[in-house]
């Protein structure tokens, strides 16, 4: 094995001090900024590029074998997209320029450049900002949420919960749900926020310990009113139960009761709120049906210029890429679970809890993945990061 070291970080910013700033920009106001050309710049991003240039010049290249290995695999995905781009044109530069920091940029960051800092973080501090990071969120979408249906408002503040050049622009993304405005907390966007927060559900759920603070961060995934979290919220509560709990008559529990738990009270919340069973039932996917003719056109490479990845992901890679393109997508994106499967025969819950947030997104992924917008990638690449590490194994 091959080690990869940092050098002193005391000449800049201390390693606490550098994780909390991207903690705060990253998971809890993840979209203050202004934009440029139209292209949104976030703090977190931007001073996820700083630490990543610094460190550039204060490392030895050397590198772990299974963060190298998911690297590797991210090789033919990059090299087509690349070959795609230069031949078929770009039409959205804006949606290109969040490819490439989404497939270039944050795993080469988080896998390559950070990833002995994420290997030896402090597990204690991490499980604690996770929590208070997640709970705040939640908690400030719920209030958010309350103040817009009582008043009719929301309550903006530039540059911190929201980019600077969204200001009054809130309502025209894709928030309103009949006469209902979903929860969209410091994220801007109600299913943004729950894909977001579905990354991180599970390894929630296992470091808290209170019923009434998961049973909040629940409430502001309900109060999304997207399908495509609801289902999320299913799923995770499924591989949860199947991977996390050790009691056999707990396991087949869980199994049976979540589910059907949730999907009662998402039957008796859609009536309250006026919605009915066309709502959670909806033939045409929430206008993605029509996502699906991709697969009648599907080339081994594609022809068409770059403008974007579908809500359905495999189908918008399918479509920009061409098969050979979603066979190379599929390899890189599920590498880090496999490759976790493969060095760590005995994984700890808190490993596996990641890796079922990692699940989960790759299954919502069916039905809206975000994939292009900050912050999903983020929270992806680091929780693979994470999960890959030999240290990530602390129980507490």
């Amino acid at each position: 094995m091959i080690s990869f070291r940092i050098r002193s970080l005391s000449s800049f910013f201390s390693k606490s001090t550098i994780f909390i700033l991207l903690w705060l920009f990253l998971l809890v106001f993840p979209k203050g900024g202004i934009k440029a050309g139209g292209i949104p710049i976030t703090w977190g991003y931007l001073l996820l590029g700083g630490v990543s240039l610094f460190l550039l010049f204060r490392c030895r290249f050397n590198i772990s074998r299974p963060p190298f290995l998911a690297l590797l695999f991210l090789i033919p995905f990059q090299l087509i997209a690349i070959y795609t781009f230069a031949s078929n044109g770009i039409e959205n530069f804006g949606f290109a320029a969040s490819f490439f920091v989404g497939f270039i940029f944050l795993p080469t960051v988080f896998l390559f450049i950070l990833f002995d800092y994420i290997e030896n973080i402090d597990i204690d501090q991490l499980t604690k900002l996770i929590k208070t990071g997640i709970l705040f969120v939640s908690t400030y979408g719920i209030i958010l949420f309350t103040i817009k249906l009582t008043t009719g408002k929301l309550i903006e503040i530039p540059f911190l919960t929201i980019n600077y050049h969204d200001m009054g622009e809130i309502e025209n993304k894709c928030n309103e749900r009949g006469f209902i405005f979903k929860l969209i907390s410091t994220y801007n966007n109600g299913n943004l926020y729950g894909i977001s927060l579905l990354i991180f559900f599970p390894l929630y759920c296992h470091l808290e310990k209170y019923t009434w603070k998961k049973s909040l961060v629940i409430s502001s995934l309900l109060l999304t009113f997207s399908r495509t979290v609801w289902i999320g919220l299913i799923f995770s509560g499924f591989i949860s139960a199947f991977f996390l709990s050790k009691n056999q008559k707990t396991k087949f529990l869980k199994l049976i009761i979540f589910p059907i738990l949730i999907i009662s009270v998402l039957l008796i919340f859609s009536i309250c709120v006026g919605f009915d069973l066309n709502f959670l039932l909806d033939r045409s996917l929430g206008g993605r049906s029509e996502q699906f003719q991709v697969l009648k056109e599907a080339t081994f490479f594609s022809g068409k210029p770059f403008i974007g990845i579908l809500e359905i992901v495999y189908l918008g890679i399918l479509e920009q890429f061409g098969v050979l393109g979603l066979v190379f997508y599929i390899a890189a994106i599920f590498s880090p679970i496999v490759l976790c499967f493969l060095f760590y025969s005995q994984m700890s819950q808190l490993r596996m809890s990641a890796l079922c947030g990692l699940l989960t997104y790759l299954f919502v992924s069916l039905s809206d993945g975000a994939l292009l917008f900050i912050p999903v990638l983020a929270f992806f690449w680091f929780l693979a990061a994470l999960s890959l590490s030999r240290n990530f194994c602390f129980k507490p």
